[in-house]
């Protein structure tokens, strides 16, 4: 099952998908205090599923991508009828629900599967309900219709860094500068969403596999310290709330987090970036490992940032002018 997901997230912009069993962020969170601080909470921990086609065994799927996901999402962007107020989150828990809901619907073992989003949401789908329903999950309908369940009461919050470093793909600065660094891809990567499934009872596997060996530092110690500088100033500079986006300074990552994805502004030009954003931008491109190769273009890293919808609209403006 777990390269049929690969393949099918592969296809849609999202080429990261990295198995692991949620125990290992449960005794990592566990063993810096997080769960005891009431920072984070544990992921449950369903049996693993043995997959002997590539001899894994895992319990969840860290999803996300590199740059390969632009092209994509402005494709799907082009072909909507009808405005959408956030098109990236939208395309990316749409895609991502299909593409579960057709790897997993013909597949008997799994009872149901749950996400966890980066942005705090929790869903819970019940497998039973695909495999009996001829249609997928339809956005337009409420949640009680179909077989997608919000815990709408409810902020579940994921370290997605501490995820990608216990999958053993991915360094993890913790102390310095909070980005995950992957040998290949560097810093130019995102992570959407945690996938948790759980198996019917007579297929369980009642093991947890050991813990990959974590990923070492693809990163120069002077890389680090200027890193580290780039880091402290943005959050000197974004802590003066001059612009009205939000103070910083003594804030948690998971505050910071929040800050950095909800932040809507301009951005379709570097010159229009609030000059308290520009710092956290220039934080991933202080990192030479992946830069060459992985680097995000202009449009996508603006508007990973800014959210800027002018941004949008320059680009698929770019497509048509390309297709005439």
């Amino acid at each position: 099952m777990l390269r049929s997901i690969q393949r099918e997230l592969r296809q849609k912009g999202f080429d990261l998908c990295h198995p692991i069993h949620t125990t290992w962020y449960n005794n990592l969170i566990r063993s810096e205090g997080l769960i005891d601080s009431g920072t984070l909470e544990v992921l449950p921990e369903p049996s693993a599923i043995h997959d002997k086609q590539n001899g894994a065994v895992y319990n969840a799927v860290l999803i996300g991508n590199t740059k390969t996901i632009w092209p994509v999402f402005l494709n799907w962007l082009a072909d909507q009828c009808h405005q959408i107020s956030n098109p990236l989150d939208t395309f990316v828990e749409q895609i991502i629900h299909h593409a579960l809901e057709h790897c997993c619907r013909d597949s008997p073992e799994i009872k149901c599967y749950e996400f966890f989003w980066s942005n705090g949401k929790r869903q819970r789908v019940n497998n039973k309900e695909i495999l009996t329903e001829s249609t997928g999950h339809d956005f337009n309908k409420t949640n009680n219709q179909y077989h997608c369940f919000d815990y709408q009461d409810t902020s579940f919050l994921v370290s997605m860094q501490r995820v990608a470093k216990v999958s053993g793909q991915y360094w993890h600065d913790d102390e310095a500068t909070k980005l995950c660094v992957h040998p290949e891809y560097g810093t130019w990567t995102a992570f959407r969403t945690v996938v948790v499934f759980e198996q019917n009872t007579q297929t369980q596997l009642n093991c947890i596999p050991p813990e990959p060996q974590l990923c070492p530092c693809p990163v120069s110690d002077e890389e680090i310290k200027k890193a580290k500088e780039v880091f402290d100033h943005a959050l000197k500079i974004s802590s003066s709330d001059v612009e009205g986006y939000g103070a910083t300074l003594d804030k948690s990552w998971a505050q910071l987090c929040t800050y950095l994805h909800n932040t809507m502004c301009s951005g379709s030009d570097w010159d229009k970036v609030p000059s308290s954003m520009k710092p956290w931008i220039q934080l991933r491109d202080v990192i030479s490992v992946g830069r060459q190769m992985w680097k995000y273009s202009d449009a996508q890293l603006l508007y990973h940032y800014t959210k800027d919808p002018e941004i949008l609209s320059r680009e698929l403006n770019r497509i048509r002018e390309k297709d005439n």
